[in-house]
């Protein structure tokens, strides 16, 4: 396979300078190494035989689970804990 994904301190420069990351020399240095080598461990899955392998997006089957729907009286009076009420409505100061 080609090595299409090519590690320089350029690339990590610019990278750094997109997320606005002011990286000493130093800094670009270690970290141009660490790509690299992170890389080159994600190529050895590539040598991984998958011709007969299903892909898997989920390890475990997702699935919902649903509820029988029923209509409901719903009984709740939003007034019943305030002594600020007028009819059905809630009573405030009045505004001058």
């Amino acid at each position: 396979m080609a090595d299409y994904w090519n590690i320089d301190r350029e690339l990590v420069k610019r990278v750094s300078s997109n997320a606005r990351l002011n990286l000493s020399d130093e800094e670009l240095e270690s970290f141009t190494s660490q790509l690299k080598e992170v890389l080159k461990a994600f190529k050895s899955l590539d040598e991984v035989n998958t011709e007969k392998v299903k892909p898997s997006f989920h390890p475990q089957e997702i699935s919902d689970v649903y509820r029988e729907d029923k209509a409901e009286k719903f009984d709740w009076d939003p007034l019943a804990n305030t002594k600020h009420k007028e009819g059905k409505n809630f009573k405030g100061p009045k505004i001058l």
